[in-house]
């Protein structure tokens, strides 16, 4: 195969890893180029297979002449620049609505593509940051750090800056998003594909392999809609919102914190522990009780998205725990076990006869496995709508078994394994807790206004403070926010009653289980933490 036909197969491995580890020169922006170049061959072949060469010759053509003038206004060259804008001009006045649309479809996932290529390149560069060692890249942690520590700032002051710091994430149903859910996963695939071509040794097989998989992700992106044939509804909304959460977010979290730890120590020499780094990030969410913004929300549609966040939670731990399962398989012949955890045994062997049956099935011995098999079937009772038969009340009594299970292990000579495998995880709960993400529940002001005059007419109360509120602050804000907006805008139903029932309906309230027969009850203060 001649060197203008390779994609991403390695002549010399050695030097690939000196490109994909380079800190500066143009060696560093190789693989960048390779990935752009090699995305958009397979998708120039994917183009003469599903519409033909007429089209693969267009996009070139226009490709060329956009870049030429591109290059001509970079030299100043502004006749020439003129000459080529026209001519790209001419050639796509002269396509049909077809063409037309084909063309655009073309180029739209050729940027695509570029975009993935992009971020790859990033966490390339982040990657050649680590292995190369020397001065930290400005915005990441370590980098951070390094400049508090510079300008005079001790452990105890760097440490008491990153108390104050609570970042959010909101995630929003935003009108300009109009990806769907299945493009989505298959840019997640090619991703994918390209960090495992960065992987060395490449085989050729596996390099050809890759790029099959990456044609194959680019057919399905051109035989797919991009947008959908009808409009989504609030649910297709929370779902959307709702899968980013287990594999991008949840399942990376303790990365975050890890590479926190890693970067005090680099730069202050000091060892943080799990439970010694504040909580620094959690998350939340407008979809599903966004009332002003979409007409669409109602309440049941906020209790679905409660609802629905707390099944992606619950359902990531119990996965989480049947892998602890399968892992913590240490014997109580080998390694000792706490008095605690083997106390907190005996009371779930009492409290659930019929699950018993599934944890003697194990080993006598393996006291870790016998207590995760109610540990799972806790959770998974916790999931179910309305179930009080022994499911956790709250994020709290289930960290609190993960923590007396760390203890146990750790105390047992197994540190190493109670830090990789009950940490991250015991993070993960002090995040997410069993709601996942607060629930932002907005209404406009005119829609607050009306409900509290209802509530003063139902009391009898004529004028006075509360009724004076009509043309307030809160008011004069929702006029300012929504000035100009009719009623189907605001969503109002010109119906008082209905708005003040919808304001005023009980907030959505999830099923909690009794606690007062299981190993422990949270005090207040471990309860407000769930």
């Amino acid at each position: 195969m001649g060197e203008d036909e390779r994609l991403w197969e390695v002549e010399d491995q050695r030097r690939r890893l000196d490109e994909l580890t380079a800190r500066e020169g143009e060696s560093k922006e190789a693989p960048l180029r390779r990935d752009v170049r090699s995305l958009g061959r397979l998708l120039g072949e994917v183009l003469k297979e599903q519409a033909g060469a007429t089209l693969f010759d267009a996009v070139e053509e226009l490709r060329g002449l956009t870049t030429g003038q591109r290059e001509a206004a970079r030299a100043g060259d502004a006749d020439g620049r003129a000459d080529l804008m026209a001519r790209a001009e001419a050639l796509v006045r002269g396509l049909n609505v077809t063409e037309s649309y084909h063309l655009t479809k073309a180029f739209a996932i050729y940027f695509e593509l570029t975009n993935l290529a992009e971020t790859n390149h990033r966490k390339r560069r982040r990657r050649a940051a680590e292995v190369t060692g020397g001065e930290p890249q400005a915005g990441t942690f370590r980098g951070t750090l390094q400049r508090m520590r510079d300008a005079g700032i001790t452990l105890d002051g760097a440490l008491e800056f990153l108390r104050r710091i609570e970042v959010v994430p909101v995630f929003t149903a935003h009108p300009t998003e109009v990806a769907r859910r299945t493009v989505l996963f298959k840019r997640g695939r090619i991703a994918e594909e390209l960090e495992r071509l960065d992987r060395l040794p490449l085989s050729d097989r596996r390099a050809r392999e890759s790029a099959e998989r990456i044609s194959a992700e680019i057919t399905a992106l051109w035989q797919t809609d991009e947008v959908r044939r009808r409009q989504p509804t609030v649910r297709d909304e929370i779902k959307m919102g709702l899968d980013y959460y287990p594999a991008c977010l949840v399942a990376t979290l303790p990365e975050v914190y890890e590479e926190m730890a890693d970067a005090f120590r680099d730069v202050y020499g000091c060892t943080l522990r799990a439970g010694e780094q504040p909580r620094v990030v959690r998350f939340g969410s407008w979809i599903g009780g966004d009332r002003d913004g979409n007409p669409f929300v109602t309440p049941n549609c906020t209790r679905d998205a409660l609802l629905m966040a707390r099944e992606v939670i619950l359902d990531f731990y119990a996965a989480a725990v049947a892998e602890l399962h399968e892992r913590l398989s240490a014997s109580a012949k080998q390694a000792r076990v706490s008095d605690a955890l083997v106390a907190a045994l005996e009371t779930y062997q009492e409290t659930f006869p019929q699950a018993r049956a599934k944890a003697d099935a194990r080993a006598a011995q393996e006291l870790y496995r016998r207590f995760l098999t109610f540990v799972l079937r806790r959770l998974r009772a916790s999931r179910e709508p309305g179930a009080g038969a022994g499911g956790y009340a709250r994020a709290a009594e289930f960290a609190d078994d993960l923590r007396r299970l760390r203890d146990s292990v750790a105390a047992g000579e197994g540190e190493r394994v109670a830090r990789l495998l009950l940490d991250p995880l015991l993070r993960q709960v002090g995040t997410f807790g069993f709601h996942l993400h607060t629930l932002d529940v907005r209404q406009h002001a005119r829609v607050h206004t009306r409900a509290v005059e209802e509530l003063a007419r139902g009391a009898q109360i004529e004028g006075g403070e509360t009724g004076g509120r009509g043309d307030g602050e809160t008011e004069r804000q929702g006029n300012g926010e929504k000035r100009g907006q009719g009623d189907e805008e605001t969503g109002r139903r010109g119906d008082g009653e209905t708005e003040a029932g919808e304001l005023l309906s009980p907030s959505p309230r999830l099923p909690v289980s009794p606690s007062s027969t299981l190993p422990h009850a949270p005090s207040p203060e471990t309860a407000a933490g769930s």
